[in-house]
């Protein structure tokens, strides 16, 4: 069970095309596809029920036992927020007695225990993400928890509930925290201690407390000046943060404090007077080559915030695309504005040579 699960988690995370499909196909594509490897039956259902209703509402899958609910799974399209649909799960979950609930979207698995006390987020004793962790931890993870064989044994809730409440989460998370800072230092768009958080929990699985941020970054005299300057040499060469280089930056801290002189784009040669504009070229060629598929700008968001939208009120400094129904946040800085033009044109097939950039 085990190797074929982390080939098929492999598989959905390296398909990048499934980030544009609607809530159907990721339902069908994905979700059966990993019950069925779990030892469920999806064409029985008796065991894996689609559309519980509840009352006047519906929940995707419901995993049963016996007749008894075992298990709430609720699937979104990969664009949505997970977030705003925690509420309604929990909901249902609670209101039927059901101990263990799942939020997807594909790629990012949220997992609760709907009958324990405390916030939504409080509840979430999992996270797995398909494109950020490691495919054999997800899979072990997975066994634990959703496997048919440990649904009926109640293993699965007992497994729930030691994540929730394991001595190892601070290990794991002493681990995790440095990994991202490291991630997120080289990219600060969002306010660091809450990317920190949610990028942690990306990583780990777990979600760490404000005060586990807190007392990582007071090791860098507090954490404040090294916000404000990210200036990674004033740090003693045990704590600095690894810096690697990537394919849409040049060395050191990439595009930061630099000037953009011109970009060569597909065979053409500009000169945008900012770095916004660089971002709203590549955009407006994408979508004049790309329009009738242009949907597929809307996978492109951070943690806490959209790149690409089709409500200009959800981004903060919005540029319309060629007179489209799109619009793209352009309130970055220069890395970030580079790797989310690398980004676009990924989607539609291109290469990150097809996009030069040249600074002073």
């Amino acid at each position: 069970m085990k190797d074929n699960l982390i080939t098929a988690i492999s598989e959905i995370s390296n398909n990048k095309s499934l980030l544009t499909l609607d809530e159907a196909s990721i339902k069908s594509g994905v979700i059966l596809r990993l019950l069925s490897l779990l030892g469920w039956n999806p064409f029985d259902i008796k065991e894996v029920k689609p559309e519980y209703t509840i009352e006047s509402r519906r929940v995707d899958f419901s995993l049963r036992i016996g007749g008894s609910n075992k298990a709430f799974i609720e699937v979104k399209r990969p664009t949505e927020s997970l977030e705003q649909h925690q509420e309604q799960l929990l909901n249902y979950s609670f209101r039927e007695g059901v101990k263990l609930a799942v939020l997807t979207n594909g790629m990012t698995w949220w997992f609760y225990l709907p009958l324990y006390e405390g916030s939504w987020e409080q509840r979430r004793f999992f996270a797995a993400d398909f494109l950020e962790q490691d495919a054999d931890a997800i899979a072990i993870r997975f066994i634990e928890l959703l496997s048919k064989a440990n649904i009926i044994s109640g293993d699965a809730i007992e497994n729930a509930e030691h994540l929730y409440k394991s001595r190892q989460k601070k290990t794991v998370l002493k681990e995790a925290i440095p990994k991202a800072w490291d991630k997120i230092i080289n990219d600060p768009d969002d306010l660091l201690v809450e990317l920190l958080i949610e990028t942690t929990e990306k990583l780990s699985g777990f979600r760490p407390e404000v005060i586990d941020i807190e007392q990582f970054l007071d090791k860098f005299s507090h954490g404040a000046a090294l916000i404000q300057k990210f200036q990674p040499t004033s740090l003693p060469q045990s704590a600095r943060p690894i810096f690697r280089q990537r394919p849409s930056t040049s060395q050191g801290n990439g595009y930061i404090n630099k000037m953009v002189q011109s970009i060569e784009f597909l065979g053409k040669t500009y000169h945008p007077r900012n770095w916004k504009e660089v971002l709203v070229v590549v955009s407006e060629e994408m979508y004049r080559r790309h329009a009738a598929d242009f949907d597929r700008c809307l996978v492109l968001r951070g943690s806490k915030m959209a790149y690409f939208s089709l409500n200009s009120n959800e981004l903060s400094q919005p540029v319309n695309i060629s007179s489209s129904k799109y619009f793209v946040e352009t309130k970055l800085n220069s890395n970030s504005i580079a790797r989310r033009s690398h980004d676009l044109m990924a989607l539609f097939g291109y290469k990150e040579d097809d996009l030069k950039i040249v600074v002073k």
